[in-house]
Order: C-alpha cells, then structure tokens, then sequence
C-alpha cells in the first residue's frame, strides 16, 4: 500500500502583492469613500478574499441634545 500525496501549493511571498478581483477593488473603494466614521473589515477563507463587511458609526453629540430640551 503506497500513501497518495497531494501537490502542495507554493508558499506565499509576502513581499508580492497578491491579485485581487477588480469587482473586490471597485466594492472596496466605493467603502472607501462613503464611510464617514466606522470599519471595514474584509473576510478571508483559505487565503481570498470572501466578504467585505461595512460598519458606520453614527454619534450624537449628547451636549447639543441636552440643550435643545
């Protein structure tokens, strides 16, 4: 009985930026430039890219509100 191996994917190189879908970069930038306060967080399974996640903050300003009662 002889063992099976599977071929191993090459190691990342970190110095080389890895290729991302442009439909990921297009999402990515539109976050970028409508979020005012708050995170973005991207989701990664086996080394891509799966989900982009948008959270925004909205404050109020709890001295402004005191004072308008």
């Amino acid at each position: 009985m002889t063992a099976q191996t599977t071929p191993m994917e090459p190691p990342i190189d970190p110095s080389t930026p890895a290729a991302l879908p442009s439909s990921l970069l297009k999402e990515l930038a539109e976050a970028l430039r409508s979020i005012r306060y708050g995170a973005i967080e991207l989701v990664i399974h086996d080394g891509r890219v799966v989900q982009l996640e948008r959270r925004e903050k909205i404050r109020f300003d709890t001295e402004l509100n005191s004072r308008n009662r």
